[in-house]
């Protein structure tokens, strides 16, 4: 894997963060990365780089599965005036997003017995946000296939109990998502 040393700077890597936020700014991003040798495309490469789909048809399955619980739930998201995010365009990149997240904070977790939660998600958030004039936003949801930075961090962060239990959210709160209605894909 290569980082371009000019992602290295302010949200994503400074010299004086602590632990939390090297976790959750560039660690997440180097988590998403690797994430991607196990999704449907670096799947079809086995260990050696060779063209080999190493899944099982069980694999498939399961992987699909839960897939489809993250299209439905994106399919139901309103990103503005009206707009759906498509759930199907945005699958890959946010199942990346998802397991960068859960690999930095089981990391974080087994090096230190107190986790600064909080530190951890502001630094994720900060990593994505961005200010964007309407066309592009627009253009972006139609055919990138990363979702609108905004809901990319909302919806990522939402799936974890450690992010419910940081900023006291409970049913009724907007930001609150039934257990069985998390999704990690991993």
């Amino acid at each position: 894997m290569v980082i371009l040393r000019g992602i290295l700077g302010d949200a994503f890597y400074r010299e004086d963060m602590s632990d939390e936020e090297l976790y959750g700014a560039i660690g997440a991003v180097i988590g998403h990365e690797i994430s991607h040798a196990f999704d449907p495309a670096g799947a079809q490469f086995d260990a050696t780089g060779r063209l080999n789909n190493w899944w099982t048809e069980a694999d498939e399955a399961a992987f699909a599965a839960r897939a489809q619980k993250l299209i439905d739930y994106y399919n139901g998201i309103t990103a503005f005036n009206g707009l759906q995010v498509p759930g199907e365009n945005v699958q890959g990149e946010t199942v990346a997003d998802l397991g960068g997240v859960k690999c930095m904070l089981r990391l974080l977790e087994e090096k230190k017995e107190h986790v600064d939660y909080r530190t951890f998600f502001e630094a994720y958030a900060k990593v994505w946000r961005n200010l964007i004039v309407w066309e592009v936003e627009y253009h972006s949801l139609m055919l990138d296939e990363h979702p609108p930075h905004y809901i990319r961090v909302n919806t990522v962060v939402q799936q974890f109990p450690q992010f419910y239990d940081t900023y006291g959210i409970t049913e009724g709160d907007g930001m609150w998502l039934k257990p069985e209605d998390r999704i990690l894909v991993w």
